[in-house]
């Protein structure tokens, strides 16, 4: 396998992680999908907030309301909440990159986007940041894809491997549009990640990672997962999601 020569990325800062954290009212995309369970975007939320530490990270909630309003939403009481009028999941990514572009961040800021149908397990935050003192590490996924074990594509695979006190960290070539990146470098890649959301309905997350790939960026996952999408024929192995689900802790917004 070639290895392209790196760029130099900024280095993380040591304040708080800075969360984005999308939902809507309601997806049609989503609306085939098969799910655990138990599941509901609200079961992931009180999951998110069982399992954040306060003191580690800020969050903001970017609500679409084209379908709704936030008074119907179980947001309704959350703080820093953002609406939008988005319809579509590409342009709620759209809308989102327009947000983060003009905050006065710190470019070694690290920046995590989920969406509402993740769960999480107890200490991923602590994880997240781990990732970022890995060399030349890019983009941190804490989702362990399954297709990258039985797509006929994925046979050849080569992985670089890591490791941090946590957890082992293997590259992959593509992540859905949950991900963390350092403030600097999503800058840097703005306009490669507008590119595979405009003109959509659905934002071509795999084809832009790729992309991103093939630029010379390096996006690692954890082995195991420390999240999961809630699809359970693609969910990350070696972890009982389903608890998660069936036994919520009650949280505080």
């Amino acid at each position: 396998m070639f290895w392209r020569k790196k760029r130099v990325s900024p280095p993380s800062c040591s304040g708080p992680i800075e969360i984005f954290a999308r939902h809507c009212i309601y997806s049609s995309i989503s609306q085939h999908k098969e799910r655990p369970q138990g599941f509901s975007r609200e079961a992931c939320y009180q999951n998110f907030l069982d399992t954040l530490d306060p003191a580690k990270a800020h969050v903001t909630y970017f609500l679409d309301t084209a379908h709704g309003s936030l008074q119907e939403h179980f947001l309704s009481g959350a703080k820093r909440v953002v609406q939008t009028r988005s319809g579509s999941e590409a342009q709620a990514f759209l809308d989102l990159l327009s947000y983060v572009e003009h905050l006065s961040l710190d470019p070694g800021t690290i920046l995590y986007f989920v969406e509402d149908d993740y769960l999480h397990r107890e200490g991923w935050l602590d994880v997240l940041r781990e990732a970022f003192d890995l060399p030349d590490v890019d983009y941190v996924t804490l989702y362990d894809h399954r297709d990258k074990y039985f797509f006929p594509s994925y046979k050849k695979l080569m992985s670089r491997i890591f490791y941090t006190p946590s957890c082992h960290w293997r590259q992959t070539p593509s992540t859905t549009n949950t991900f963390a990146v350092r403030y600097g470098t999503l800058i840097r890649d703005l306009a490669v990640h507008r590119k595979f959301s405009e003109g959509r309905k659905i934002s071509a997350d795999h084809d832009k990672f790729c992309s991103l790939q093939r630029k010379g960026s390096l996006l690692v996952s954890s082995l195991p997962g420390w999240s999961t999408h809630c699809e359970p024929k693609f969910s990350s192995p070696c972890v009982d999601w389903d608890k998660l689900l069936k036994s919520p802790q009650k949280g505080a917004l």
